[in-house]
């Protein structure tokens, strides 16, 4: 079953308040990318377009 629109946008807006909540600086990097990336899909699940278009902005690796 599919969730609704305002299901999507209740997890993005979650997600986005527990990490403001913990504070950027005390998260390790890693953890820090992991949720970063968590919240890059729930927010690419909510409009595919921006899955497409931000393959324009991401950079090859060295």
């Amino acid at each position: 079953m599919c969730s609704t629109h305002g299901e999507r946008m209740a997890r993005l807006t979650q997600a986005i308040d527990d990490l403001a909540a913990e504070g950027l600086a005390g998260l390790p990097p890693e953890t820090l990318v992991e949720r970063i990336a968590c919240i890059w899909s729930l927010v690419e699940g909510i409009d595919p377009e921006i899955a497409r278009r931000r393959t324009r902005y991401t950079t090859p690796e060295n």
